[in-house]
């Protein structure tokens, strides 16, 4: 059985309910083998624009035994995805991008829109500019449903779960930490408030710090102080 690190087992978590499970920027493909070997999904592609981690991915699916319920793509983004091929066909369908930085996975997203919508279900882990990335989501007809924020060898992913749909964010808040970040508790949630609110704090106190951009950095600060007191007031 493939070992998954904890933040690839929790994106896993977030895609169980497809069919099919497409992984763009697939790496070694290690969370589409886990879900065909839990018979979680029936099929999965696995597509990366470049040819090793294509290999890797076949070498993998074919030691976990679900070679022939996997389809192997070399190509950049959707774009080599016929959306409108038997594997589709009337089977429910989930894009998975992850591992990479937020404006790349915009670039994905904005160059392959066209076949985006028609999958309708995502899930996403942009490991930079997130609050960005939330902000595109919106702009582009793409809904948040649901995220999870987990802690995994030293950093923090937010892992973001959206269907076609409208912009749930309604704040500067919703933004930054995604609109339904107070509706649970847990541990790493408060540590990595804690986390930001010191960072920000520190950066702030820097003296070399001036003009616009210690402006912009204090109304992080504030955000964040104010984040850490909603969440302790739930």
């Amino acid at each position: 059985m493939i070992n998954l690190s904890k933040r690839l087992k929790d994106l896993s978590e977030l895609c169980t309910d497809c069919d099919v499970l497409l992984d763009i920027g697939c790496d070694h493909a290690l969370i589409p083998i886990s879900l065909l070997e839990k018979n979680l999904i029936s099929l999965a592609v696995a597509s990366d624009i470049n040819r090793g981690p294509i290999n890797a991915a076949m070498k993998n699916a074919r030691e976990a035994g679900v070679f022939d319920r996997m389809r192997f793509i070399a190509a950049d983004g959707l774009k080599g995805i016929d959306m409108a091929g038997p594997d589709f066909e009337e089977k429910k369908s989930l894009l998975l991008i992850s591992g990479m930085g937020g404006p790349l996975i915009e670039k994905i997203m904005t160059e392959g829109k066209d076949k985006a919508v028609k999958i309708g279900s995502f899930v996403f882990s942009p490991h930079s500019k997130v609050s960005g990335f939330r902000r595109f989501l919106g702009k582009s007809g793409f809904s948040i449903r649901d995220e999870k924020l987990t802690f995994d060898d030293g950093k923090y992913y937010f892992l973001i779960s959206c269907k076609n749909g409208p912009d749930m964010c309604k704040s500067e808040l919703d933004y930054e930490l995604g609109p339904f970040f107070f509706r649970d508790k847990y541990d790493e949630k408060r540590n990595y408030l804690l986390h930001r609110l010191a960072v920000f704090d520190g950066l702030v106190r820097n003296d070399a710090i001036k003009g616009e951009k210690r402006d912009l950095l204090e109304k992080k600060r504030i955000l964040y102080e104010k984040a850490v007191d909603l969440y302790e007031m739930q």
